[in-house]
């Protein structure tokens, strides 16, 4: 599934560049047809033939050299300002509202939607009916009146200009961060296999050596606390390495992210003897993959830190919807600490890893907290923005993504 799921995203981005073309080919067609079937002075200062054969060469070095895909920079805005000024140029020459060319003024915003960025996009849609509108009112060549036919004409273009910035700007929007989560899912494999090669190799040898020599000291009768701790850091390392293997090489950001917070919790009650009460109301929320991954490092981090630091007994687990947020809670009755700390000055808190943790959170849009006082335990809430993407992937899941 995921092979061809990979197969469809990449033949996908490979044409997502010829759209726009192909729709610049059938605009220019549809007015070649109207120019040459309505013939009228009225559509053109410019005879026809002059007209269409500029028009047509110009769509034709379009068609051959598109802006391609991720092409940023000077020079895409550049060619996009000149498809501009060719758009503008039609309408004013042929008509305005009446101009056989309307459908091609659609082109730019179509490509900017489906290629840049949504200020570009909205910013191009809102001059493309201002030009029009323009043209028509302040048109050199004509005198026009903006009757109640004509504004309805108007509205149905604006329209058509909404709808051509909007779809494919989600669609847009959508394979950029499937993209960006695919290259993020393979660069966390690359590094578990780096891990595994060097570190996890390292660290087990490593314990193996001091569990070795702690053998050979006992058969002399020697018994060192240094080496007894030694052993307890060299295992600990190696566990460490271990989940940290598991959650680059097994998670994937598909929705899973309650079963492997649960079979977390479960491992932790096991190595450190915590109980946990694990509470989730999720209802219909939905969470973007790069969210899912987040988040659940998020959480975990918050467990090693009750493991390593807190001396907790007992741990609870709370996810609940907020107003559009995923609201996460992860509260110990352990120890505490100087939360004042982490908020007046945050390298205080480092061995804690709650700077990180608010990071992940923020590059997600979310926001994080940490309540605590010393002997009062530790309480970690997380919000994660839910329900953002779900309506936009429904195409992408249809298709196996």
């Amino acid at each position: 599934m995921k092979y061809q799921r990979d197969q469809i995203l990449g033949k996908w981005q490979k044409r997502i560049g010829l759209v726009p073309s192909a729709y610049r080919l059938l605009a220019f067609f549809i007015a070649t047809a109207q120019i040459f079937v309505f013939s009228s002075a009225h559509y053109s200062v410019i005879p026809p033939l002059i007209l269409v054969t500029g028009t047509g060469i110009y769509t034709l070095l379009k068609v051959l050299h598109p802006i391609g895909w991720h092409q940023r920079g000077i020079l895409a805005f550049s060619v996009l300002t000149t498809d501009i000024a060719v758009c503008i140029f039609l309408v004013i020459s042929t008509g305005g509202l009446y101009s056989p060319f309307l459908l091609y003024t659609l082109a730019p915003v179509l490509t900017a939607a489906l290629l840049l960025d949504g200020k570009v996009t909205f910013s191009i849609a809102g001059l493309s009916g201002a030009y029009v509108i323009g043209s028509h009112l302040g048109n050199p060549f004509f005198s026009a009146q903006l009757s109640l036919s004509e504004l309805g004409y108007f509205l149905v273009y604006m329209v058509a200009v909404c709808l051509a910035a909007t779809l494919p700007y989600l669609i847009n929007v959508n394979l950029r961060q499937h993209l960006q989560f695919e290259n993020i899912l393979r660069e966390r494999q690359r590094l578990s296999r780096e891990i595994h090669d060097g570190e996890a190799q390292t660290v087990s040898a490593l314990h193996w050596q001091v569990q070795l020599l702690h053998r050979r000291l006992a058969k002399m009768g020697i018994d060192l606390n240094e080496v007894r701790e030694l052993e307890r850091l060299a295992q600990k390392a190696q566990q460490d390495t271990r989940e940290s293997l598991e959650l680059l090489r097994n998670y994937t950001g598909d929705g899973s992210v309650l079963p492997h917070l649960k079979d977390y919790l479960e491992h932790l009650k096991q190595d450190a003897n915590i109980d946990f009460l694990f509470e989730a109301e999720i209802g219909e929320l939905h969470l973007g993959a790069l969210v899912e991954l987040e988040l659940l490092r998020i959480c975990q981090e918050a467990l090693t830190n009750i493991r390593r630091h807190a001396e907790a007994d007992n741990i609870r687990v709370t996810f609940k919807p907020v107003n559009g947020y995923l609201k996460v809670s992860i509260a110990d009755d352990g120890c505490g600490f100087d939360i004042l700390s982490f908020y007046h000055d945050g390298a205080k808190a480092e061995g804690h890893g709650l700077a990180v943790m608010q990071e992940r959170a923020e590059s997600i849009g979310g926001r994080f907290r940490v309540v605590s006082m010393p002997g009062r335990g530790t309480e970690v809430q997380v919000e994660v923005p839910a329900n953002s993407h779900r309506g936009r992937l429904s195409w992408m899941n249809r298709l196996g993504f």
